[in-house]
């Protein structure tokens, strides 16, 4: 076959504009940002692993009177930090990890919403370690005539140890919503969210959504045949947590605008009770198992879909 494609080393990524269209008629409409699709009304982006909708009954407790999250900050007392509202989730396995070197990946983005309408954009994330230490990026949004607009940014930092990531502090912006954040505080060994009063144990192995497919692809790196057993990792979102239950689908082509590559597709089936959409992450165990293509299936049948069109290896000694 064909050499697959390679990554190349860091030279700057440039986005080309990307038209959002409707689906009727075919050629490109006038878009003004109120034409834009909402975040509160589904994940724009398939890169945010599903933003969890529980089938169980909402939170009972109200919201926080301000419009503005907590403070991003560590609780100071253990006192300060309320019961987990659920009980302990289920316990997790422990997987080997290798997690891949830092890296710039940029992706095309096209979304159908529940009613047909069709948009596109583009997705980037940046994953950078440095000793033990990291911090994962992403970005997701549409092109417009002058400008580019951001329908969702994410960052992750923490530490990496024998588990892989172990996410320190998440945060989450959304277009037409405010910022949120997630702790996760390893002397307490806690979850907290600035958006509830939800508590839950942290777990070795943990992740927040956007450390997910840079897990997954760790652990794929380490020992591919860990895939076989199915993946169940802990993900602390933005006011909640659940198990994520993954499944190797099997071993599968797919055309990208960097050629087709060879891929190890997962799944995530709806859950009941913890999350009702499904998601799909294709690692390519030619580019160091990196997820070259994400797609986030939500209830209603809308969906969105991430695929790769540049690899920059941003430090390849790490």
């Amino acid at each position: 076959g064909a050499t697959p494609p390679r990554p190349r080393q860091a030279a700057p990524a440039s986005h080309a504009a990307v038209q959002v269209a409707a689906q009727d008629p075919g050629a490109p409409v006038a878009v003004t940002k109120d034409a834009l699709p909402d975040a509160p009304d589904g994940p724009p982006v398939a890169m945010a692993p599903v933003d969890p909708v529980p089938v169980a009954p909402a939170d009972p407790t109200p919201a926080p009177a301000s419009p503005e999250p907590a403070p991003a900050q560590p609780a100071d007392t253990a006192a300060s930090v309320p019961p987990a509202t659920s009980g302990p989730l289920e316990a997790t396995p422990r997987y080997k990890v290798s997690l891949p070197p830092s890296v710039r990946l940029s992706y095309d983005m096209a979304r159908t919403d529940a009613n047909g309408t069709q948009w596109s954009g583009v997705a980037e994330l940046r994953w950078q370690r440095s000793g033990g230490s990291y911090r994962l990026n992403m970005e997701a949004g549409v092109s417009l005539v002058v400008t580019r607009l951001n329908l969702l940014e994410m960052s992750s930092e923490g530490s990496i140890g024998e588990d892989g990531i172990a996410p320190r502090l998440t945060t989450e912006k959304r277009r037409g919503r405010a910022a949120m954040a997630t702790h996760f505080d390893a002397e307490r060994k806690r979850i907290t969210f600035s958006a509830s009063e939800r508590s839950y144990p942290l777990t070795p192995g943990a992740q927040d959504k956007a450390s997910v497919p840079v897990q997954l692809a760790g652990i794929a790196r380490a020992d591919s045949g860990q895939l076989g057993g199915g993946i169940d990792i802990m993900v602390g979102d933005d006011r909640d947590a659940a198990v994520f239950h993954f499944v190797l689908v099997g071993q599968e082509e797919i055309d990208t605008p960097m050629g087709r590559m060879a891929t190890w597709h997962l799944a995530r089936p709806p859950r009941a009770g913890a999350y009702n959409a499904r998601l799909d992450v294709w690692l390519a165990p030619q580019h160091d198992w990196y997820p070259v293509q994400i797609r986030n299936t939500e209830s209603t049948g809308a969906v969105t879909t991430q695929t790769v069109r540049e690899i920059v290896l941003t430090d390849a000694g790490t």
